[in-house]
């Protein structure tokens, strides 16, 4: 190895060891952010902010777009006492600790600080039934696929979660997809995902009814069609639908 090639070599030695001095042990916190998670983390340190979520995505910024379930819902399912809900929640500290112990082996970066001692479908068998070719089963949920149609465009975060847990075989970049299609039932029947429907009804005015027409319920995100636009996850509907009537549901958008 020649001089230059030893300067680069230690420069970049260098530079990765102030950069791990500077960012500190992961989950490092001061006692003046206790409050970012806990309401009062002296006399009730099991008592969290509902905001808890939040307070993760200030510092993994990139979490939107890597994490592998959705956060902030309401379970279906039982949950494992040792696995904490917040007001009923699942939060990002359902499943991982905050304040990882030293004298717990498995509590470290390459484990994800998941609160239980194995990972991956087995981790995930705390909470779903795991079928016989190891697949998670979706007790309560529809099946379903999705197919992007413009690449050039991105869903809103709503949408994308509920893809990322409902279309188990999506071979599309899951963490970040364009407007396409849902297809509920069969291939016949796809919903638009992504869409303006403001540009939609003032293409096709005779078919779909102006937006001022439509039920208070039904809802757009930016203006575009998603999920949350016929479904909501704290509706006592049948399949979280935002009304109660299904056949209604899509009257109350298409005149035919």
């Amino acid at each position: 190895m020649n001089t230059k090639s030893v300067i680069i070599c230690l420069a970049v030695i260098g530079f990765t060891a102030l950069v791990f001095a500077l960012s500190g042990p992961s989950h490092d916190f001061d006692e003046g952010q206790c409050f970012h998670c806990h309401t009062d983390p002296e006399n009730y340190p099991m008592r969290f902010q509902p905001s808890v979520s939040r307070a993760c995505n200030s510092c993994h910024l990139q979490l939107e777009k890597k994490k592998s379930h959705p956060s902030d819902i309401y379970p279906s399912m039982t949950i494992p006492a040792d696995m904490p809900l917040v007001e009923g929640k699942m939060t990002c500290i359902t499943c991982h600790f905050a304040h990882p112990k030293e004298n717990f082996q498995f509590l470290s970066k390459q484990h994800y600080y998941l609160r239980r001692q194995v990972k991956g479908v087995f981790f995930c068998s705390s909470c779903h039934k795991i079928d016989d070719k190891g697949h998670i089963v979706y007790a309560n949920i529809h099946s379903g696929s999705y197919k992007v149609t413009d690449t050039g465009t991105r869903i809103d975060k709503m949408s994308l979660e509920c893809i990322q847990c409902h279309d188990t075989y999506l071979k599309d970049n899951a963490s970040s997809l364009g407007a396409g299609t849902w297809n509920h039932f069969r291939e016949s029947l796809p919903h638009p995902i992504g869409i303006s429907y403001k540009r939609i009804q003032s293409e096709k005015m005779s078919d779909f009814k102006s937006p001022g027409m439509l039920n208070r319920e039904i809802r757009f995100f930016d203006d575009n069609i998603g999920c949350g636009t016929c479904h909501n996850i704290y509706s006592k509907a049948k399949n979280m639908l935002v009304m109660a009537n299904k056949g209604q549901l899509c009257i109350e958008c298409h005149n035919k």
